[in-house]
């Protein structure tokens, strides 16, 4: 077994860090105490979804062993659900557990139990700590990383907006033990990639061609993580290629988040494709999850960008076919109006006012910020992916 990788993210005032390894949970204590994490008598509320209960089991007994008083709460993860309700159910079980300002918070699940983990932890008394231990591909090398924590809100004249309600807030530690990934169904593991094609077209360099390389054996992923016990050469070719890309994946994160935590500037860049993204996945009629939607909303900022004569059309073939072999849509799966699309753009919050604001790229490794781009490319990127 391979040793745990850890890696540092220096954010000035808060600095927390990224361990990732095989089987972590099992090394939780180790973890804890050499990141300074007290547990004897500390008040520790876990907060999950069904969906991990077994992971959250594991999680749990482990921390009483460690001497800590744990109580649990069990989340609906669905995005209706990520909503004030949801912070409010978190913050009771926190005041019937008689937590104090010394009280832990300990995420386990995908990337909207950390988003709502987060932002009640972030607010339960003004703070307190919070521990990340995500489940999903997603959560590993995105959402649990940098502090970003949110709720949803309902737009005017309907429609959910998303992570429209937050708090910056970082953990003391994010600990991805990718054993976890075997709760996975392939379509879940799949929308992880599509943010892991995203910070390889970021980085470019080393990450491009090693998920350019591995995606085939990634795109399988999904079910052989679950037949891990049973060996064969495509068995231990996936799961190889999961350990090499989720560090690899994080570190380009991690190295944005350390130099800009509060997406002030530079964080802004991993929102490419999200801006087209989050306006289709909330259309309940797409049946979208976030992975899907922010790999269809890439091809649309790819076109957008070709549009604008700012990338090379060999490049955005290039993405688009990493997309393909990564097994993610590119499409729409039906039309949808694009007047409703860019309805819901309006309210991303990279916005400045009125004025659209799009992260696109110039080629693989270098992307852009984006203010008030034409019309006409907008239209472009939202007919490649078929809206109407």
């Amino acid at each position: 077994m391979m040793a745990d990788q850890r890696i540092p993210i220096d954010i000035p005032n808060s600095p927390t860090s990224l361990t990732v390894g095989r089987g972590a949970i099992t090394r939780l204590a180790a973890i804890f105490a050499a990141e300074q994490i007290p547990l004897a008598q500390r008040c520790v509320l876990l907060v999950s979804d069904a969906n991990v209960a077994a992971h959250a089991a594991r999680v749990h007994q482990t921390l009483l062993a460690a001497g800590a008083r744990v109580s649990g709460v069990e989340l609906v993860a669905t995005e209706t659900d990520k909503s004030m309700r949801a912070i409010e159910v978190v913050w009771n079980a926190l005041l019937e557990a008689g937590a104090s300002r010394g009280a832990l918070l300990v995420a386990v699940g995908g990337g909207l139990i950390g988003d709502v983990a987060g932002f009640a932890a972030a607010s339960y008394l003004r703070g307190i700590d919070l521990v990340q231990i995500p489940t999903t591909l997603l959560a590993m090398v995105d959402a649990s990383i940098g502090g970003k924590t949110g709720i949803n809100l309902t737009l005017p004249r309907g429609g959910l907006g998303k992570n429209l309600a937050g708090a910056f807030w970082q953990p003391r530690v994010t600990i991805a033990d990718s054993d976890t990934l075997t709760t996975l169904g392939q379509r879940e593991l799949r929308a992880g990639l599509a943010e892991c094609v995203k910070h390889a077209v970021i980085a470019g360099g080393a990450l491009w061609t090693q998920l350019e390389s591995d995606a085939a054996n990634l795109a399988q992923a999904g079910v052989v993580a679950r037949q891990a016990g049973n060996g064969g050469t495509q068995c231990v070719e996936s799961l190889r290629a999961l350990d090499r890309l989720i560090p690899a994946a994080a570190q380009v994160k991690a190295q944005i988040v350390a130099r800009d935590p509060h997406e002030r500037s530079e964080r802004a860049l991993l929102n490419l494709g999200h801006t087209f993204g989050h306006a289709i996945e909330t259309i309940p009629e797409l049946k979208l999850n976030h992975g899907e939607a922010v790999a269809i909303g890439l091809v649309a900022a790819l076109r957008t960008a070709v549009a604008l004569a700012m990338l090379d059309p060999n490049d955005e073939a290039r993405v688009k076919a990493l997309l393909v072999a990564c097994g993610l849509p590119t499409s729409l799966s039906q039309p949808v109006s694009a007047a409703e699309i860019r309805r819901r753009m309006g309210f991303d919050k990279k916005n400045d006012g009125s004025t659209l604001r799009l992260i696109l790229p110039r080629a693989i490794g270098r992307v852009e910020i984006v203010s008030d781009p034409s019309s006409a490319a907008v239209s472009a990127g939202l007919v490649a992916i078929g809206a109407v």
